[in-house]
């Protein structure tokens, strides 16, 4: 795989600004500290329109065995030239998809901690997942720098830890859903985060799917 190429794939991403229309039921750099280094995206490849129909189809494929299809090919079909048809690159887009769902959702949460005058349970609520939130990021962000950094000798070790963390940010993303529904706290704002975590925690399980079914 070309390195230098997925890392400008995913630094694109994760600066890219965030489509407005999109709601959770449609649908920088890898490295230690993701916000200290800088690579600038560029075009790596011109494919023809055919090649591209092509790679999209192969997205296609590959996402209507995930638990989100719609949501799986809405989000990485953009990326289609840059992923082509390989299995590793659909796992690392779909994951820096996920994580820069995640880093919107928190910085929307703490934003509302900011301005809305919450107090007693309705505050606690949303103080809980802005932390589970920001436990979320964390794991991808592990998960993420260990896709670049695995290697022959300990590939199947770095590939279960890849696995356990994913699979922990899923967790995080439901406690705090839990945490709305067992408190019984509901408002416009509520509802809002809601729909943030519940993108984080689709795109996160789609790109497990492919994690679990593509990393070996």
């Amino acid at each position: 795989m070309a390195f230098f190429q997925i890392l400008t794939v995913v630094a694109f991403i994760l600066v890219a600004k965030p489509s407005t229309s999109s709601s959770a039921c449609e649908n920088s750099t890898i490295s230690t500290n993701f916000s200290q280094t800088k690579i600038n995206y560029r075009e790596t490849s011109n494919p023809s329109k055919t090649s591209t129909e092509s790679f999209k189809n192969y997205i296609k494929t590959s996402c209507n065995s995930t638990t989100y299809p719609s949501i799986c090919y809405s989000s990485l079909s953009p990326y289609a030239a840059k992923i082509e048809a390989d299995p590793t690159k659909l796992c690392i887009v779909s994951l820096s998809l996920a994580y820069k769902a995640a880093k919107s959702a928190s910085s929307t949460i703490s934003k509302i901690l900011k301005k809305n005058n919450m107090t007693g349970i309705a505050e606690q609520v949303v103080q809980d997942c802005f932390v589970n939130v920001k436990d979320s990021i964390g794991e991808l962000k592990d998960s993420l720098d260990s896709l670049f950094h695995l290697d022959g000798a300990d590939r199947k070790f770095q590939i279960n830890n890849i696995k356990t963390w994913v699979s922990a940010s899923i967790t995080d993303d439901q406690t705090c859903s839990d945490g709305f529904d067992e408190m019984n706290v509901d408002s416009t704002f509520t509802e809002k985060i809601r729909n943030l975590v519940l993108d984080v925690a689709r795109k996160t399980s789609n790109a497990l799917y492919f994690i679990n079914n593509n990393l070996y």
